[in-house]
């Protein structure tokens, strides 16, 4: 699970995730067609997702999903404590 602040690689450059991971819906061209055609409820796949910025560019992307990124440094303290 992603965390605010790891560092991921994203199209070939480095950036930050500004918010946890989430669940969201996803909705392509052909989603939009059943919409159209009454059946909104069956349109669309779930999915985790992100929100980041670019490094050095300051884009700002939003709703990316996770199987678009790749985590290169984590924040989160993985180091047992006794």
């Amino acid at each position: 699970m992603y965390k605010k602040g790891d560092l991921v690689e994203y199209r070939g450059g480095l950036a930050t995730i500004m918010r946890d991971e989430y669940t969201t819906r996803f909705l392509g061209p052909e989603d939009e067609e059943m919409i159209a055609h009454g059946m909104g409820h069956l349109a669309g796949t779930y999915g985790g997702a992100v929100d980041l910025v670019l490094l050095g560019e300051m884009g700002r992307f939003y709703k990316i999903g996770i199987s678009e990124i790749k985590l290169v440094e984590s924040t989160v303290d993985t180091r047992l404590t006794t």
